[in-house]
């Protein structure tokens, strides 16, 4: 983990504990973004990125003109099951057919999004890497051509986005795959279709989430 990616999961730990031992509750404010700053011994920037990861996953919620206010409090346990399921079905139909119908424009495209997603991470931006992951799956998808994979897979966004949001906030259990990504990626240029599907499952399954019945 990098000195970035390090000092964002630990302000977001901070904030945590924070809402924790001053016992704050749904609906109240969190000091200014200097004071918290000051607070943790961050900078601002550090903290705006904790905080954009704490809104992604619910846990506060920030209001123009207003600040940022407690939502839920903490992480909470998101069920996964039927969420990871869709997933997986809409992601692995999806790869059979973007193998058939890719153009180099599509390859060209979801190179440059895994490169984004690559950097971010290993930068630290969390918020803006949870955006750049879910692009490049995106894509796969929009490869397939398959207007109703397509529509399916963006009703599912939103939750995606929370569920990897959470895996983010739970840095320690949270499972990089850049390399996976990356050789889903090459195999997909060449256009081996069951191989990149297995891989887009075990990117979708921890070892813990795959013994979910």
């Amino acid at each position: 983990m990098t000195k970035n990616r390090s000092l964002v999961n630990e302000t977001i730990q901070q904030l945590e504990n924070y809402i924790q031992q001053n016992e704050l509750t749904i609906g109240d404010k969190l000091p200014v973004e200097k004071e918290l700053a000051e607070i943790f011994g961050v900078g601002r920037s550090t903290l705006r990125e904790a905080v954009k990861i704490l809104v992604f996953s619910n846990v506060l919620e920030v209001k123009q003109g207003s600040g940022t206010f407690v939502k839920n409090g903490s992480i909470g346990e998101f069920s996964t099951g039927d969420l990871l399921r869709a997933r997986s079905m809409i992601e692995g139909q999806a790869v059979l057919l973007a193998t058939v119908h890719q153009s180099e424009k599509d390859l060209l495209r979801l190179k440059e999004v895994l490169f984004q997603r690559n950097h971010l991470l290993e930068a630290g931006k969390f918020s803006e890497y949870i955006e750049a992951d879910l692009a490049f799956h995106q894509q796969i998808v929009a490869m397939s051509q398959n207007p109703f994979l397509i529509k399916w897979y963006n009703e599912l966004l939103p939750d995606i986005k929370l569920h990897l949001s959470q895996q983010v906030l739970r840095m320690e259990d949270y499972q990089d795959n850049t390399s996976l990504h990356n050789k889903i990626y090459r195999a997909l240029l060449e256009g081996k279709a069951e191989e990149t599907q297995g891989m887009i499952q075990e990117n979708i399954f921890t070892d813990e989430e795959a013994e979910i019945e």
